[in-house]
């Protein structure tokens, strides 16, 4: 799942954030920044994307191929060819390398947060 915040923005773009404490307790949830300093880490904008990854069965196997859902501006589209699906993965670890840790991260969306609770 992917948010797409934006700190020190207009009150607008504050309004239609997503609530910020829900996955603090999650084991499975990972919040990461990419703070603006950092550009574009592959060169360009990065359309939403997720990686699908399914379990294993008794055997060991995976039990379905791991699949990309993109979305772009005309459409979205499933990607399965393991070329594609690298490509996509490849990516992830580019922009995940560039993001703040998950420390940093929540120290700073806690600054922001208290930045936008001392303007209300």
């Amino acid at each position: 799942m992917t948010f797409w915040a934006c700190a020190r923005c207009s009150d607008s773009t504050r309004r239609r954030s997503p609530p910020r404490r829900r996955s603090q307790s999650r084991q499975n949830i990972e919040v990461r920044v990419l703070p603006f300093y950092a550009g574009f880490p592959l060169g360009m904008p990065l359309t939403p994307f997720t990686i699908f990854l399914f379990g294993k069965d008794a055997r060991g196997k995976l039990s379905e191929p791991t699949v990309v859902f993109a979305e772009s501006f005309a459409g979205a589209m499933y990607f399965e060819r393991q070329i594609e699906v690298g490509i996509y993965r490849e990516a992830f670890k580019k922009v995940q390398r560039a993001t703040l840790d998950t420390r940093l991260s929540r120290d700073l969306i806690r600054e922001v947060a208290r930045e936008y609770d001392s303007d209300r």
